[in-house]
């Protein structure tokens, strides 16, 4: 199976950024992000933002360019039992992920896992790329482990239905501490190995600024993620802008050449 990511151009991972209104959205473009990406920060590291507001950044988004990688956060999977209130997702969007937070003790979560993507295409007529969610920190967010979630990303491979595209390594809590403080690299290499071996794409977030890159090259990223990094004076609830961006994507390009 081929990995369903953006060809990067040379060693440089593409440039994820996250926001949640059509501002936003124009700033991470100008400032030159790879995929755009929409959730809410104020509603959890996978918050997700209304879906009215959903198809008006990905209309926007569209006016600019037909073909930039849009993914939308969808929060965890433990907020979607009622399957009947799962909302459309508009046409345009490329990935959805869905975070595993508080159903790590539950040994039929990858059921309920595929049951709500499911649901998700079956509302909105169509199929995504979805994109797997481990948390680092997954202890304090009581999710199965990233090992858990990478086993369960390559054991959907021969799947008729499809499985993931990838994983996203992100860290649950939002305090300030990095992905490197709650995993590490040896640990995140030996994951990308399995995944990139499987076909599958690697992501990575976790207030991953500009200090926060060094050994880049060796994890081999198809995709860096930033919310933090890409807002004003760095504060994650703030605003994003252009500035920040572009600056976020020279660090990236400078880390990804130090072998």
């Amino acid at each position: 199976m081929a990995k369903e990511a953006p060809v990067a151009v040379g060693d440089t991972p593409w440039l994820l950024v996250s926001v949640r209104d059509v501002r936003e959205a124009d700033a991470a473009l100008a400032g030159g992000c790879d995929i755009l990406d929409i959730k809410e920060p104020l509603n959890g590291p996978l918050g997700m933002v209304p879906a009215a507001t959903i198809t008006k950044i990905v209309d926007a988004v569209r006016k600019q360019s037909k073909t930039m990688p849009i993914s939308v956060a969808l929060g965890e999977l433990s907020e979607w039992e009622n399957l009947k209130k799962v909302p459309k997702i508009p046409v345009g969007v490329t990935y959805l992920k869905i975070g595993t937070a508080k159903v790590g003790k539950d040994a039929n979560w990858p059921e309920r896992w595929k049951a709500v993507r499911k649901q998700f295409e079956a509302v909105s007529k169509t199929k995504f790329r979805w994109v797997a969610v481990a948390y680092a920190d997954w202890r304090a967010a009581g999710a199965p482990s990233p090992t858990s979630i990478v086993d369960a990303v390559l054991e959907e491979s021969n799947s008729k239905a499809g499985g993931c595209v990838g994983v996203l390594f992100d860290t649950y809590a939002k305090q300030g501490r990095s992905l490197w403080e709650w995993i590490s690299r040896a640990d995140l290499k030996r994951h990308a190995d399995a995944l990139h071996q499987g076909g599958r794409i690697v992501a990575l977030a976790g207030s991953l600024g500009c200090d926060k890159l060094d050994g880049l090259p060796m994890l081999e990223p198809d995709i860096v993620a930033i919310r933090s990094a890409a807002c004003k004076d760095g504060v994650r609830n703030g605003v994003v802008v252009k500035d920040a961006v572009s600056a976020f994507r020279t660090c990236l390009k400078a880390a990804a050449k130090k072998k």
